[in-house]
């Protein structure tokens, strides 16, 4: 009965915490950005890809994005399209356009880990511009070592293996990102251990809510309910409820860091007493 108490203690500790910080309300204003950046990062990204003789569109054809492959086709399209008859206007005004969902995530940071000294607009821009080239390398070389690796895969595995090999480079993927996020989001400067916690409960999260947003898929039937805007009403929410899991962990992090700084705080108010 104690263990019963104190776990529903535990909980409800960690859900007032989630409430406080408005952790619902944060993650569908990052889907909001989200959106708005999605396209002139897929326009950088398929610009550069285009270069090299890599095909990333057997990426998202693995069944774990099948409910919202029609969505990533679709923006990998008008991407493409875009990339035809560049004009500098056109390369700058995406540029910019691509950092507004790292800009507003370090804004959504501040708020989190309650950061008083609000930095220039300015800095933060150049950060999320630095940020977007950083992701983007990573995307490059994910797509890279992905091709590489399904030629071996297919090689030396069956179907099975090759769908976990592939899985298992997806995963790595996911992890290196959502550290990396973590890592920007926090406005102090801190270890890189002080955010593994958070981003093994967000990579977590979204192993389960993929799997199961799959699974509720196959036995819904949405399309009776929301008809010609089913496929934009799933991709949104399979969005919602992973930027949910994304914020989730960000709030933890915020946490573990609180207790850090404020245990450095006082053993550095100890030593000048003494």
């Amino acid at each position: 009965m104690n263990t019963v108490k104190k776990t529903y203690g535990f909980l409800r500790d960690k859900y007032r915490l989630l409430t406080k910080k408005k952790y619902t309300t944060l993650a569908g204003t990052l889907v909001f950005f989200f959106v708005m950046s999605v396209v002139p990062f897929a326009f950088w990204l398929t610009l550069l890809l285009g270069k090299l003789p890599i095909d990333g569109k057997s990426v998202w054809q693995l069944p774990v994005f099948q409910s919202v492959e029609n969505v990533f086709t679709f923006v990998r399209q008008e991407a493409q399209n875009a990339t035809r008859g560049v004009s500098l206007v056109l390369l700058l005004s995406s540029l910019y356009s691509s950092t507004n969902l790292f800009y507003q995530m370090r804004r959504s940071g501040e708020i989190i880990y309650e950061y008083r000294r609000l930095k220039a607009g300015l800095r933060i821009r150049i950060g999320a511009l630095v940020l977007t080239g950083i992701i983007i390398l990573i995307f490059l070389v994910f797509f890279a070592v992905y091709a590489l690796g399904s030629l071996l895969f297919s090689r030396f595995f069956n179907g099975f293996w090759e769908r976990v090999a592939d899985y298992s480079l997806l995963l790595v993927l996911a992890f290196a990102l959502v550290l990396l996020l973590n890592m920007y989001i926090c406005p102090y400067k801190m270890p890189m251990r002080n955010f593994l916690h958070g981003t093994c409960i967000t990579v977590t999260a979204w192993i389960l809510v993929v799997t199961g947003f799959s699974v509720y898929l196959q036995v819904s039937n949405m399309d009776k309910l929301y008809g010609a805007l089913t496929t934009l009403i799933v991709f949104l929410l399979w969005l919602y409820v992973l930027m949910i899991c994304f914020i989730v962990g960000v709030i933890f992090n915020s946490e573990k860091v609180k207790e850090k700084r404020g245990a450095a705080s006082r053993k550095k108010s100890t030593r000048k007493n003494k």
